[in-house]
C-alpha cells in the first residue's frame, strides 16, 4: 500500500485558510490563502475578491481575471499569483496520475471540482494531502475549521473529471 503524502506547506496553508462564507469567492479566498501561506502577506479574500472583479491591463490586452461577484477565472488566479512572484499555470485534462508525485515535490495544487446537474457550481480549494484511506485533503475555504477537509478519491475523481480536470498550479515555490 502506497505511503501518505502530504505537502511541505500544509501547515502554513491551514494556518492562513480564509472562510468565504456564503460568498462564491472561492477563488480570491484560496489565492489570498496561499499567498498569505508562501509569501507572508495579509491578503483578505473579500477585498482581493473586489480587486480581481476589475479587468487588469497587461500592455495592450485585457485580462478578465474574474466575472464580478460570481466566478473567477484560472487565469485571473494565475495573474494575481504573478504578483507576488509565483510562477503558476492553469491547464486541462492534467493526468490523474500527476497529481500525487506534484504534491510531493511541493507544487501548489489547486484543482477545481464541481457538478453539472442539477445545479451547476464549481469550487476550487487547496490540495495538502493524499492518503491511501481517507482520500485527498483539502485546504478549503467552504469551512470555517483550519484543518484537512477530507475527499473519497472517487468523490473527487468524479467532481474533477466534470470540470475537464482543470487545474491551477504553482511551481514549487
Amino acid at each position: 500500500m502506497a505511503n501518505p503524502i502530504q505537502s511541505p506547506y500544509t501547515a502554513q496553508l491551514l494556518e492562513n485558510l480564509q472562510y468565504q462564507g456564503s460568498s462564491n469567492d472561492c477563488g480570491p479566498y484560496t489565492t489570498a490563502t496561499v499567498i498569505n501561506a508562501i509569501r507572508q502577506q495579509n491578503l483578505v479574500g473579500d477585498e482581493l475578491a473586489k480587486q480581481m472583479n476589475k479587468p487588469r491591463w497587461r500592455g495592450i490586452f485585457p485580462i478578465i481575471r474574474r466575472i464580478p461577484n460570481w466566478a473567477t477565472l484560472p487565469w485571473g488566479m494565475v495573474d494575481v499569483f504573478s504578483d507576488y512572484n509565483l510562477r503558476g499555470r492553469w491547464w486541462f485534462r492534467v493526468p490523474y496520475p500527476y497529481l500525487r508525485p506534484a504534491l510531493n515535490a511541493g507544487h501548489i495544487l489547486m484543482p477545481i471540482i464541481g457538478e453539472w446537474r442539477p445545479k451547476p457550481w464549481a469550487h476550487v480549494m487547496t490540495l495538502v494531502a493524499w492518503h491511501p484511506e481517507k482520500g485527498w485533503g483539502f485546504a478549503n475555504t467552504q469551512y470555517r475549521q483550519h484543518e484537512i477537509n477530507w475527499r473519497s478519491d472517487q468523490d473527487f475523481q468524479e467532481k474533477w473529471n466534470r470540470y475537464a480536470r482543470l487545474l491551477v498550479e504553482i511551481e514549487k515555490p
